[in-house]
């Protein structure tokens, strides 16, 4: 579901991270999509790279397998509103309107104290972000 970045980041923009990365952006490994669609989360962080070389034979893309996460590029990304990521709020709002009221308990998320989804909509974040899959196809 993200676009990739058209460039590298602008200064100052690893203070972020991106919960739905691309791989040629990627530097953490969140999860893995399981049969049911939703993410299994990876604690503690491992490198991006992980998940590359585990879907180095597949003949699907990494991200349709994986969630990988990596520096929020803000401008360069096609979801960025000019001052917030507009798909963390899409999502957000999308959640709440099928699902209602967000689990309680919090998944282990290696990127939690970093995500730029966490900070800008708190928790409700966590329970949209788990059910992403970010397939680059």
């Amino acid at each position: 579901m993200t676009r990739p970045p058209q460039g590298p980041a602008p200064s100052g923009a690893g203070e972020r991270m991106c919960p739905s990365t691309p791989a040629g952006n990627a530097t953490v490994f969140l999860g893995m999509i399981t049969p049911a669609g939703r993410v299994a989360y990876v604690t503690p962080a491992l490198p991006a790279e992980v998940a590359v070389a585990a879907a180095a034979e597949a003949d699907v893309p990494v991200e349709a397998r994986y969630r990988l996460a990596g520096p929020c590029v803000t401008s360069r990304c096609g979801f960025w509103t000019g001052d917030h990521c507009g798909l963390g709020e899409r999502l957000v709002a999308s959640y709440a309107q099928t699902a209602g009221e967000p689990e309680v308990e919090l998944p282990r998320c290696a990127i939690r104290r970093t995500c730029r989804w966490f900070a800008e909509q708190g928790p409700a974040a966590c329970a949209a972000c788990a059910h992403v899959v970010t397939d680059a196809r």
